[in-house]
């Protein structure tokens, strides 16, 4: 019975292991809105993700509920279809429930740690409302904090954000 039993949870271990992809490319995820996802030559990418509620409201300098937990943000970057230059975005969930934020963002380069990173800067026409997101790839942005260094999540929330596509 004990062989049984172990030959059972190789092959149930097994088939676990074989199961799971190896690769390493990032893919966006299908949205779970109710709404599409806005698409064209003059949307740059669409993002989703969740960070944690009050060290966001000190990076953002603003004041939150004291039991804020946690912002659901959706990203759009708008960019001209010709010359691929952005130009809008539009910030809406958690925070902008009934008016989205908007404004302009700009690509610009370097973090703390690497001079050549690709950042996005949210308002560069106005640092005081500048945030700050650096792009891992094509299909992922990080939170940086107001000195251009990535801010460090936990096992429940993260300051990532994902492409998303209809």
């Amino acid at each position: 019975m004990k062989t049984l039993l172990l030959i059972a949870s190789c092959f149930i271990m097994l088939q676990n292991a074989a199961a799971q992809s190896g690769s390493l490319v990032n893919i966006p995820s299908k949205t779970s809105s109710r709404q599409p996802i806005v698409e064209g030559a003059h949307v740059w990418g669409v993002f989703h993700g969740r960070v944690p509620c009050q060290t966001m409201a000190l990076v953002m300098h603003i004041s939150v509920h004291a039991n804020c937990e946690k912002l659901k943000w959706g990203f759009t970057f708008f960019q001209d279809p010709q010359s691929k230059k952005p130009t809008t975005y539009e910030w809406s969930g958690s925070l902008f429930r009934d008016k989205p934020r908007t404004g302009k963002w700009a690509l610009v380069k370097g973090t703390a740690d690497d001079p050549d990173a690709t950042v996005i800067q949210l308002d560069p026409d106005q640092p005081e409302k500048s945030v700050f997101l650096l792009k891992g790839d094509e299909n992922v942005l990080f939170v940086l904090d107001g000195s251009k260094k990535l801010m460090v999540g936990g096992e429940y929330l993260s300051y990532t954000f994902n492409r998303v596509t209809n």
